[in-house]
């Protein structure tokens, strides 16, 4: 017996088309009633029948019997669920997490691309932004030295200033050391679940080996678009897109993106088949409408219809009109696929499927109900992220030690764990510091004050390279210090490259 993973075109639900043999036999049934000869023969000699048959007129030529035999066969093929390919979980992202390298070297300031490649550079990756809304994206810069300028956020407003600040200027030395920002995108895309993409912005690649471009972006696809008309022998051939004047480089980088994307979604959370029977729905719609012409409405067929779709129909939060056709499952779906999420959850039937669209339309505490009656790996999960949501972190550690204690290499459960620890903790020591903070003082006077003689002009503080790489970092020194996002981007450039190993920065 073959594999049904393996086989391209095959049917979910190959059951179904046992119900071909009642419409068959009905047919054949109602089709040999019409035959005079077959009702009449044995009543009146055949000598005497051929004179007494009146031939039918030829206004119509299709009989309504084939019609609907035909509408009741592609519904129920329809039903039994042919399927040829496959598509991703449906809790999976569907944004690919892209790290953008952008080169802002002395070679950028060329005016050959109007304003000038940095500032094409600079738009374009604006344009990719706003068509990638709500994707996490990463920016890094790069010259002599390379420097992340903003790690992965799904916010691209606080990308937006960075990126504009940048310029050739800010950087601590001038060249093209693309290798060292290669190197920073793998590393900061290193803890994602699955692999990303590396979007190289520049207009050379200098003297870098392409292979060797390839060989450390490790897991992720690398993609460079090339911002300079005379793009160098060295770009990475077939995965480079050259800028163009419209947004049709913005199309192919997409494209590109998704594409690897999901093939590496794939590879980490496998796929299912699709049910591709909605594709016989158009003609049988199309049958339907010869309904209204005298002749053509068959009580049978709407009764055999009607029953096929009340064993699948619910009367439960849908039109009833609705529930004569669609399950609550496949109305739910319709409305998840045009993003009205919040009629999704009420609709879904199947409990994962409505926690996920719950979540979708952050009601938080109605998809942790749903998720909760989903006894697997996969519900537990989505449980434990539910519970993060709805800051019960206590509960989501839990779920995710559930989870990890099952798949030890479940590298999600892992990193939301962590994150959700670092926030509880975050939270206890916000509470113990307002704990201390509404204690009353003590009534007590000191015993005496002294001066330290020896201590001139107070305490030295020292900044080192970690205090302003981390992922609130810029957002700290732009609260707290007056200053641009420029001014900001050239000291953190100056100090990361007045570090050790300063030749990729983080």
């Amino acid at each position: 017996m073959h594999d049904a993973a393996a086989i391209p075109f095959h049917l979910l639900r190959p059951w179904w088309l046992l119900g071909l043999v009642p419409v068959v036999a009905i047919f054949a049934l109602l089709l040999w009633r019409q035959n005079v000869r077959a009702q009449w023969g044995a009543v009146i000699a055949p000598h005497l029948l051929d004179h007494l048959i009146v031939q039918p007129g030829r206004g119509r030529s299709v009989n309504p019997l084939y019609l609907v035999a035909t509408g009741l066969m592609l519904g129920i093929v329809g039903m039994s669920g042919p399927t040829w390919r496959r598509e991703l979980p449906p809790f999976v992202e569907d944004k690919a997490p892209l790290m953008i390298v952008l080169a802002v070297g002395a070679s950028m300031s060329g005016t050959d691309v109007a304003p000038s490649r940095l500032e094409r550079a600079k738009q374009k990756i604006g344009d990719l932004l706003a068509a990638r809304a709500g994707a996490r994206t990463g920016l890094i810069a790069y010259a002599g030295t390379a420097h992340l300028v903003m790690p992965l956020t799904d916010d691209r407003a606080v990308i937006e200033p960075f990126l504009t600040a940048l310029a050739p200027g800010l950087m601590p030395a001038d060249g093209n050391n693309v290798a060292a920002a290669i190197a920073l995108a793998t590393a900061s895309l290193a803890t994602e679940p699955v692999a990303g993409t590396i979007l190289l912005v520049a207009d050379d690649l200098g003297s870098a080996d392409p292979a060797a471009l390839r060989k450390a972006a490790g897991r992720n696809n690398l993609v460079m678009l090339a911002v300079s008309p005379q793009t160098s022998a060295t770009s990475l051939g077939a995965d480079t897109v050259e800028v163009s004047i419209d947004g049709s480089d913005i199309v192919r980088l997409e494209r590109r993106i998704e594409s690897r994307f999901q093939a590496a979604e794939s590879d980490a959370f496998g796929t299912r088949w699709q049910d591709e029977g909605f594709w016989l729905l158009p003609p049988m719609a199309l049958l339907s409408l010869l309904w209204f012409r005298r002749g053509m409405t068959v009580a049978w067929a709407i009764a055999l219809v009607l029953a096929l779709q009340a064993g699948q129909a619910r009367a439960e939060d849908t039109s009833r009109f609705a529930n004569l056709w669609l399950t609550p499952d496949q109305q739910g779906r319709l409305a998840f696929d045009r993003g009205d999420y919040k009629s999704a959850a009420t609709l879904f039937a199947d409990p994962m499927w409505r926690g996920i669209a719950a979540y979708r339309a952050y009601d938080f505490i109605a998809a942790a109900e749903a998720f909760s009656r989903v006894d697997t790996i996969e519900g537990k999960f989505a449980l434990g992220n539910a519970q993060a949501q709805n800051h019960a972190f206590e509960k989501a550690i839990g779920l995710y030690d559930e989870v990890l204690k099952a798949e030890p290499g479940n590298v999600a459960a892992r990193t939301n764990r962590a994150i959700v620890q670092a926030a509880l903790d975050a939270r206890e020591a916000k509470r113990r510091k307002q704990e201390q903070s509404d204690a009353p003082p003590p009534d007590l006077k000191p015993d005496e004050m002294k001066v330290d003689p020896k201590q001139k002009g107070g305490k030295t503080i020292k900044v080192s390279p970690q205090d302003i790489t981390t992922a609130g970092a810029a957002e700290a020194w732009m609260r707290q210090v007056q200053t641009t996002p420029a001014d900001f981007l050239k000291l953190k450039f100056a100090i990361q490259a007045a570090a050790p190993s300063a030749g990729a920065k983080q």
